[in-house]
C-alpha cells in the first residue's frame, strides 16, 4: 500500500476511535477468547501520536436502548457505556453515541444529539479516517463499508482493532477447520478474516499500528 493513500493530506485525516467501553472489561468479556492482545498499547500510541500533531481525534461510543439487560443499555448497566480510561475524550474531542450496528455513521454528537458523524467528518474537511476499536467484524466493519460507502478514505489499523471468539453455526457444509475447544474460531482467525475482507483498496486498506506512526 503506498504512503500516500495512508495519509494523502494530514489535516484531512482523523482518527476514530470505535466502542472502547467498560464494557468490555466487564467480568463476562475478560474471561473470553479475545485476539490482538497488543490493542490497548497501539491505540494509546496513536492517540498520543494524532494529539502531539494536533489532527483530529473522534469517539464513538455504543448505545444499546433495546436489550435491557445488555452491558450497553445506560439505564441497566451506566458503567457499561463508558470509555475505557485510556481512551477517554480530552478537549474538544468529538464524542458520537450509535444505537445500531452501522457504527459511526449512525451515530450523533452528544453535544446536540442530531450531528451525524459524516456532518462532523465534513465540518473538519477530513478525507481519510483511520479506524481503531471493537469489534473488529461487527462495528469496525460497518463504520468503514459505510465510510466507503460515503466517500471517505478507509484505513483500519489492523493490531488496534480486535474481536473474540465466535460459534460456529450449524448448516449443511459449515467447514469446522480452526476451532477452539472444539465450538468456536478462536479470536485471531475471526479478526484475521474481518480484516481480510475489508482489505485491498475496495472497502479500506489495512496496516498496522508502526506504519501510520511512521507517517505523523
Amino acid at each position: 500500500m503506498s504512503s500516500s493513500y495512508l495519509v494523502p493530506d494530514l489535516p484531512k485525516t482523523a482518527l476514530v476511535v470505535i466502542d472502547v467501553q467498560q464494557a468490555f472489561i466487564d467480568p463476562s468479556f475478560l474471561k473470553r477468547d479475545r485476539s490482538t492482545p497488543n490493542m490497548q498499547p497501539n491505540i494509546t500510541a496513536l492517540l498520543a501520536a494524532f494529539r502531539s500533531k494536533h489532527l483530529p481525534v473522534i469517539h464513538i461510543h455504543h448505545i444499546d436502548v433495546v436489550d435491557e439487560t445488555s452491558l450497553w443499555n445506560e439505564k441497566s448497566h451506566p458503567e457499561g457505556v463508558l470509555p475505557q480510561d485510556y481512551v477517554q475524550p480530552l478537549g474538544d474531542e468529538p464524542v458520537l453515541r450509535k444505537y445500531d450496528k452501522s457504527s459511526g455513521f449512525g451515530a450523533n454528537l452528544v453535544a446536540d444529539g442530531k450531528t451525524s458523524l459524516k456532518d462532523t467528518l465534513d465540518a473538519q474537511g477530513i478525507k481519510t479516517i483511520i479506524l481503531v476499536g471493537l469489534s473488529s467484524p461487527h462495528c469496525v466493519s460497518s463504520t468503514a463499508r459505510v465510510g466507503f460507502d460515503n466517500g471517505f478514505s478507509v484505513v483500519v489499523v489492523g493490531d488496534a482493532c480486535a474481536t473474540y471468539a465466535a460459534g460456529i453455526p450449524d448448516f449443511p457444509g459449515a467447514t469446522k477447520g480452526d476451532l477452539k475447544d472444539g465450538k468456536a474460531w478462536s479470536a485471531e482467525t475471526v479478526h484475521g478474516l474481518a480484516m481480510a475482507h475489508l482489505d485491498g483498496g475496495e472497502l479500506a486498506h489495512v496496516v498496522g499500528t508502526p506504519e501510520v506512526l511512521k507517517f505523523l
